[in-house]
């Protein structure tokens, strides 16, 4: 709380107490000793005989309701402000602290008024911005905080709070410069204060700069763990790796070898090319938490990433062993069986994953894969038909359906072709910008007579995917039916440039891309 005070320059001929003689020459005095001092019924006394021989002595008045106020009798100290302005209204000092009295007891439309009416006799007082700027922040109104804020600025860094609101409001106006520059009147050994600042940073992407908060306040913050922690994953967000990799071998010197660092470390081995040590890592953190899913499900996906699934294998079995109910688990298994093409291996594990979670819809677009690469079209047609339409689930659900159904003969003009379209449709309605999806529906489409709605989205799709010979090639083709033959030969002239069959999706790549989206890694947090 910040008071406005006034000491008095001449004496009066009072009764003071015995000791006054120390304290200072008059009551007032003596008050302002006390009050410096922290004794408070000494200058509460003090101040009372003052009164009794100088009733309108608007400083002692103001002075008294400082000291009832550190006393914790708020509404005894309004009393005598407002008898401080009983006799002058434009004695702001005494209206000021009955306005903070007013915002201390969350009356914030009260506080307002009488900080409105500081103002009018001192435009530039600053304290009188600064909690106007916090009636604005409790308001969520950050505009308005924001222009109190700043003309109270250079008042701003007596309160840590004051400082981490300002910054507060700046990153909610996306102006992360000036937040970072406010963060900055923070005091340097104020650690908890440089804490939240780094917890507002990091949550606004500005991660390298959080990384420092977090970092000057290991010292003296009460969880020096939590900030060290924080201060890792920062830098490995901000792609700093190199200064990650020397911060984890320091906290694990300092004796904070915890599973979680580990497993954060690695992957900025990945990022630097170390990628033994990322296995290293990740492996350690299974041994030190051997219940902990996370650990192996990151493990398990950087052996998928780098094609080393025999290791693969060996980890998840351990994490099933550990975690037998895990989905995550089940389903990384069947898709590493996938890719050494153990198919009925696999089928069992994705069958497991969907019993453990039936609202997911990877294990079904991975079974349907299964399934039709076995020559049980039909089967993947009748499960996919049953999820596709399935709110929330990806847009190579009703993609792969939709080639279910062309692969089982679907044709232009039949059910199952108009049910392909309309997959495709979703599939689009999903994810606009996967060129395939435009490809498979705008041949459908030309097959069944839509010619300009099948060449216009044959054109996005050669658009988002211009090496791919498959929809320049059917363009070329549309058009010279239409009669076009100059635009015809254009598309056909770009296919011979290309030198390309037409793409294939390649299932297994989107096996790896939907089970990193669908099941890790894991997201570290910060420690709050």
């Amino acid at each position: 709380m910040w008071r406005f005070t006034v000491v008095l320059s001449f004496c009066f001929p009072l009764c003071f107490p015995a000791h006054a003689a120390d304290c200072g020459p008059t009551p007032y005095a003596c008050a302002v000793f006390y009050v410096q001092h922290g004794d408070l019924q000494a200058a509460i006394q003090s101040l009372t005989i003052q009164l009794r021989q100088s009733p309108r002595d608007l400083k002692a008045l103001n002075l008294l309701g400082i000291a009832l106020t550190e006393s914790g009798q708020a509404r005894q100290a309004n009393g005598r402000f407002q008898e401080a302005l009983a006799l002058d209204p434009h004695f702001y000092p005494a209206r000021k602290n009955l306005a903070i009295n007013e915002f201390d007891a969350q009356r914030y439309r009260e506080a307002e008024i009488q900080l409105n009416r500081v103002l009018l006799d001192a435009p530039d007082d600053q304290i009188s911005h600064v909690y106007l700027g916090e009636i604005g922040f409790e308001r969520k109104d950050c505009a308005a905080a924001l222009r109190h804020y700043k003309q109270g600025y250079s008042r701003i860094a007596q309160k840590g709070l004051w400082v981490l609101h300002d910054a507060q409001c700046e990153l909610k106006r996306k102006n992360a410069p000036r937040a970072i520059a406010v963060l900055q009147l923070l005091r340097g050994n104020d650690a908890a204060d440089r804490f939240q600042g780094g917890l507002l940073l990091g949550r606004a992407g500005a991660c390298a700069e959080a990384a420092e908060f977090f970092g000057s306040s290991r010292k003296g913050y009460s969880d020096p763990y939590a900030a060290g922690y924080n201060q890792l994953l920062m830098l490995t967000r901000a792609a700093r790796y190199t200064q990650a990799i020397q911060l984890f071998s320091q906290l694990v010197g300092e004796g904070y070898g915890k599973a979680e660092l580990y497993n954060l470390v690695s992957e900025d081995y990945v990022k630097t090319g170390q990628l033994k040590k990322a296995y290293d890592a990740l492996r350690t953190a299974t041994k030190l938490e051997p219940e902990a899913e996370d650990n192996y499900v990151d493990l398990a996906m950087l052996c998928l990433q780098y094609e080393n699934y025999d290791l693969g294998l060996e980890i998840l079995e351990v994490g099933l062993h550990y975690t037998p109910n895990s989905y995550r688990l089940h389903v990384q298994r069947g898709v590493t069986l996938v890719m050494t093409g153990h198919m009925q291996d696999a089928e069992k594990e994705f069958q497991a994953a969907s019993a453990l979670a039936p609202e997911k819809a990877l294990p079904y677009v991975a079974l349907s894969e299964v399934w039709m690469q076995s020559g049980q079209t039909e089967k993947a047609v009748e499960l996919l038909r049953s999820k596709s339409n399935l709110p929330g689930t990806d847009f190579i659900v009703p993609f792969i359906f939709a080639l279910s159904l062309i692969r089982s003969g679907a044709s232009a003009g039949t059910p199952r072709g108009m049910e392909a379209i309309q997959a495709l449709e979703r599939s689009i309605r999903r994810k606009s910008d996967f060129a395939r999806s435009h490809a498979e529906l705008g041949q459908l489409l030309l097959k069944a007579g839509d010619t300009d709605r099948g060449i216009a989205e044959l054109e996005i799709a050669t658009k988002l995917d211009p090496n791919d010979a498959g929809p320049l090639y059917q363009l070329g083709m549309a058009y010279r039916r239409k009669g076009q033959k100059a635009k015809a030969e254009s598309f056909l002239a770009r296919v011979a440039q290309i030198h390309s069959p037409e793409h294939e999706l390649d299932m297994k790549q989107e096996l790896k891309r939907l089970v990193r989206l669908d099941t890790g890694p894991s997201e570290a947090q910060a420690k709050p």
